[in-house]
């Protein structure tokens, strides 16, 4: 049996996935195997920063009795422009060049004629028999005014992202400008789910022998939310020859995650049928309660670029699964995507916590918890309804408290592992004390 940080160390040791190039769009949420260096000048044209008028050299105004406000212009005439009629419709518009004394309206990106100087904004600007005439005291005369010049967000060749940043949304629209269509990134782990459980039911009230299924439902958003990605999910009774061929399906995923029958009784099939496929057992058993018969095998692969698939067998109790999947899921898909481990989050108990009964194994405890905002920093509250087979505890909770063996005074630091699904734990914290008893 795996100590609990022997069998986390175990899942957090194993190697990042080989990276493939993939599209923007199924690339965000990975992590870049490689730097992004822009393909192009960005922007690659000079643009207009404003609505309005583009304008060339001017030239100054002869007819003073023509010029708007003309009499607070005796003394230094007015620079005028001609007005092209061939201005811009829209940003994708591409005009002529600009002759000395010519204007020509431009909309806010479209790129600017040869030979602009600055670009005078619409409310700037004065239209009299097809003469353009800037008002008096505007800025937009100086020489590159409300001009977005060729790279001045990046030349090409520069870095955009480095390697081994994980891919946002931002940074792909980012990608996406610096000229990229694909990014070479290690993926997301590919995951197949086998629920497996001959009394699981998927809806109405169960009846004696029955239980509701509760994997089918949390398991795929958890996944999603951990950086893996589910590819197929199946319900089985619990048959070993079914669950070896599910194992088998071509082609093969990075992962492999079943639900029940990790135990050692007759009717738990995923040891057996293991032993047949003559699966490395990674943590055959871990020291923790809730949790313990979890295991983590690998099954080795054709392609030797490539780890294998790895086995994760859940428990079937449902509090006992999702601490599994917290303890050994959550460190292996975020190994095998290449991203960095989150900080650990410490706080301190509330109260004194008893750590497991010795005649139920012992071990390390796992409680689901919350946390309020105390003076030293975050505190634990215990849930309640924290035993193997139920789910009510966690669904109140943030976190899984861990309990050492010989337990918690008042005041006591604890680490705290995320629950998958409360994305927000990380946030400030707005409970100011324990929750209210239901």
């Amino acid at each position: 049996m795996a100590s609990f940080d022997q069998a986390r160390s175990t899942a957090a040791a194993q190697p990042a996935l080989p990276a493939e190039p993939l599209p923007l769009h199924q690339a965000t949420g990975c992590v870049l195997a490689g730097a992004l260096h822009a393909q192009l000048d960005v922007p690659h044209a000079a643009t207009s920063a404003m609505d309005g008028w583009a304008l060339g050299t001017p030239t100054p105004a002869l007819h003073q009795q023509n010029q708007p406000h003309s009499h607070d212009r005796q003394s230094h005439p007015a620079p005028s422009w001609r007005a092209r009629p061939d201005g811009a419709g829209g940003p994708g518009t591409l005009l002529a060049p600009l002759a000395e004394g010519e204007a020509v309206g431009v909309v806010t990106g479209s790129p600017v004629p040869a030979g602009t100087v600055s670009v005078l904004r619409s409310e700037h600007a004065q239209l009299q028999d097809g003469t353009l005439y800037a008002a008096e005291q505007t800025p937009d005369l100086e020489p590159g005014r409300n001009i977005r010049p060729v790279a001045v967000e990046a030349a090409a060749g520069d870095l955009i992202l480095p390697a081994g940043e994980r891919l946002t949304a931002a940074g792909a629209a980012a990608a996406a400008v610096a000229g990229y269509d694909t990014v070479q990134v290690i993926p997301r782990p590919r995951v197949r789910l086998i629920l497996t459980g001959s009394e699981v039911i998927t809806s109405g009230l169960p009846g004696p022998g029955e239980v509701r299924d509760v994997f089918g439902l949390a398991l795929p958003p958890m996944l999603q939310e951990a950086g893996a990605q589910v590819e197929d999910v199946h319900r089985i009774q619990d048959d070993p020859a079914a669950l070896r061929a599910l194992i088998d399906q071509q082609p093969a995923p990075d992962l492999i995650i079943t639900t029940g029958g990790t135990a050692a009784s007759r009717a738990d099939t995923l040891r057996p049928v293991l032993a047949e496929l003559d699966a490395e057992i990674l943590v055959s058993h871990v020291d923790m309660r809730p949790g313990h018969p979890a295991l983590l095998a690998r099954i080795p692969g054709a392609d030797r670029t490539r780890p294998g698939t790895y086995i994760l067998g859940l428990p079937g109790n449902p509090l006992a699964g999702f601490a599994a999947l917290t303890v050994l899921g959550l460190p292996l898909i975020i190994a095998l995507g290449g991203r960095r481990p989150p900080e650990p989050l410490q706080a301190q108990a509330a109260g004194e916590v008893s750590g497991a009964p010795r005649r139920g194994g012992g071990g390390v405890r796992l409680v689901p918890a919350r946390l309020s905002a105390g003076v030293g920093g975050p505190v634990v509250h215990l849930s309640e309804h924290t035993q193997a087979h139920m789910m009510r505890g966690l669904a109140q909770a943030e976190i899984f408290a861990v309990v050492p063996a010989e337990g918690l005074a008042a005041g006591d630091p604890t680490e705290c592992l995320e629950v998958l699904g409360r994305s927000d734990v990380r946030s400030p914290m707005p409970h100011s004390g324990p929750p209210r008893r239901s």
